[in-house]
C-alpha cells in the first residue's frame, strides 16, 4: 500500500505508541487523525506535527473512547475534512486492576466499538474505500498473566474479536482487513507499575525484568508492515524485545 495522501485515524494519540504510529504514518505521506482524553497533551503532539508536516496533514480531536458520542465524532469528522479513511488505529488503552470495569470499556469495549465504527466508515458497502483495522492488543492477550488478570481477559478478547471479523468472508467484497498487534512491555507510561495496575508488585517487576523492555520503533516496524502488506490479513503479530516479529498465525 502506498501510504501517500491515505488517512488514518488513531486513537490514544497524545503520547506513547499511539503518537509513534502517527509520526511514523505522517513521514510517509499520509493524513492522520489522532484522538485522546488528554487534550492538553494531544494539543501539543498536534502542534508538533503541524510544524513538522504540515497543518492540513493532522487533525486532534479530544475523544473519550468510553463515549459512543465522542468515539463517532471522530470517524465522522475526520471523513468531513479528508474525504475517507483508510487506516484505523484501535490504540487507547489503560492497566487498571483495581478499577478493572473500566479497564475492559477501555480495552476490549473501545476496540469493539473502534472496530464497528471503522467497518461502517470504511466498508465499500457503505461508501467507503476499504482498508485496514488494527487492534493493539498486547502478549498479555496471548498467555495468562496472574498480575493482571482483567488486563490480560481484555486483551484475549480483543485478539478473539479482531480475528474472528478477519475470517468474515465478505472482507474480500468490502475491502476490509484486520489485524492484531500483541507486544510485551514498551517503553511508555503504561507499564509503569502502581497500586492500581497490579496485584502484586514484586512479581510485576519481575515480570518486566525477564521479558526486557522495548522501545517503540519495533511496534512501529510491526504496525507499518501489517498496514503496507495486504496479505496479511487476519495476522495476529507477535512483538517481543528476544525475538522481534512474529507472526502467531500466518
Amino acid at each position: 500500500m502506498d501510504l501517500n495522501n491515505k488517512v488514518g485515524v488513531i486513537t490514544g494519540a497524545a503520547q506513547g505508541l499511539g503518537k509513534a504510529f502517527a509520526e511514523a504514518l505522517l513521514s510517509k505521506g499520509a493524513k492522520v487523525s489522532i484522538s485522546d482524553v488528554n487534550v492538553e497533551v494531544g494539543r501539543k503532539t498536534a502542534s508538533e506535527f503541524e510544524k513538522k508536516y504540515g497543518k492540513e496533514k493532522v487533525l486532534f480531536m479530544k475523544c473519550d473512547v468510553t463515549s459512543s458520542e465522542e468515539f463517532e465524532d471522530v470517524f465522522k469528522k475526520t471523513k468531513t475534512k479528508y474525504g475517507n479513511i483508510d487506516i484505523v488505529i484501535n490504540n487507547a488503552g489503560i492497566v487498571n486492576e483495581k478499577h478493572w470495569k473500566k479497564a475492559i470499556q477501555i480495552n476490549l469495549m473501545g476496540s469493539i466499538e473502534g472496530t464497528l465504527l471503522a467497518i461502517q466508515y470504511m466498508s465499500r458497502s457503505t461508501g467507503g474505500q476499504g482498508g485496514v483495522i488494527i487492534n493493539i492488543a498486547s502478549a498479555a492477550g496471548l498467555q495468562p498473566v496472574f498480575t493482571m488478570p482483567t488486563y490480560s481477559a481484555s486483551k484475549h478478547g480483543t485478539v478473539g474479536y479482531t480475528t474472528s471479523w478477519a475470517q468474515n468472508p465478505e472482507n474480500t467484497t468490502n475491502g476490509l482487513r484486520f489485524n492484531c498487534i500483541c507486544p510485551t512491555f514498551v517503553d511508555t507510561n503504561i507499564i509503569k507499575i502502581t497500586d492500581d495496575n497490579t496485584l502484586s508488585k514484586q512479581a510485576s517487576e519481575q515480570l518486566l525484568q525477564h521479558y526486557g523492555v522495548m522501545g517503540v520503533e519495533k511496534v512501529v516496524e510491526g504496525v507499518m508492515e501489517v498496514i503496507t502488506d495486504k496479505s496479511k490479513n487476519g495476522a495476529v503479530l507477535k512483538i517481543t524485545s528476544q525475538n522481534g516479529l512474529e507472526y502467531l498465525n500466518q
